[in-house]
């Protein structure tokens, strides 16, 4: 990996760590605080997945992976490719998912998914940080 393209993988992680940070704040907050947070919440949680997502892509740029169509083929294909865990890959896929209909206004939005989804997301996407700082590291 070149010193250039580590910059900008440890640029990418350090935002990822400071969406943690931000998110582990709501963690401490009761649920009717959370509900009225949930705009805060929402957008955390979309940054969380487009960060890990961006991250996913740079490690696959550096393996020679071109193209990727779906934050779902991100996490699929470094599972297939970089050794991602398969359970790690799966609640990536899965807290992505939520980010889609939060993005995309697919459905009514579920108050009380979005807030009871402040804990598993500071889980996974932790887990991402550590493996992906991991793979980063000479």
């Amino acid at each position: 990996m070149s010193p250039d393209h580590r910059e900008v993988l440890e640029r990418k992680l350090g935002m990822l760590q400071q969406f943690l940070a931000d998110l582990a704040h709501y963690s401490h907050l009761d649920t009717p605080t959370r509900r009225r947070e949930h705009y805060a919440i929402e957008r955390l949680l979309q940054l969380l997945c487009e960060s890990a997502a961006d991250i996913g892509l740079q490690l696959l740029r550096a393996d020679g992976y071109k193209l990727a169509s779906s934050y779902r083929e991100v996490f699929q294909v470094m599972r297939d490719r970089l050794g991602l865990p398969d359970d790690l890959a799966d609640s990536l896929m899965d807290a992505c998912a939520m980010r889609n209909v939060l993005t995309h206004l697919y459905d009514v939005i579920d108050l009380d998914r979005v807030v009871a989804a402040v804990e598993p997301a500071i889980d996974v996407y932790g887990r991402y940080a550590k493996w992906a700082q991991w793979k980063t590291d000479p």
